[in-house]
């Protein structure tokens, strides 16, 4: 990772803007990650929804995750990240908040 993203990595732990979603009894759990660009979803070291992710990862292969999975990790491990609980049942509109988040209008019937 470039020493700038690690720098901003960083400064998103100790900043606090990290936000932590346990979905309650599975222990599913996301990371909502606060960037200069907007808010990003994060899976694990698996998925962001950011461009940085999409270009120099899954499309170039140049690095293995981008600054917000950093900060993600960072965060869990300092201890800097916020918990928020919500039960099972909330998963669904939850990814739904997410996806208009990212712009992305979804249809869906029932």
């Amino acid at each position: 990772m470039p020493w700038g993203s690690a720098l901003k990595a960083l400064k998103s732990a100790l900043r606090g803007r990290v936000l932590k979603y346990v979905f309650k009894p599975s222990g599913n759990y996301f990371y909502i990650v606060e960037g200069p660009t907007g808010k990003h979803l994060v899976m694990g070291d698996i998925y962001c929804s950011c461009m940085d992710f999409y270009l120099n990862v899954i499309i170039r292969g140049e690095r293995k995750y981008c600054y917000h999975i950093a900060a993600a990790n960072i965060s869990e491990d300092l201890g800097t990240l916020r918990v928020k609980e919500l039960k099972d049942p909330e998963l669904i509109g939850f990814l739904r908040g997410v996806l208009e988040m990212e712009g992305i209008d979804l249809v869906y019937d029932r």
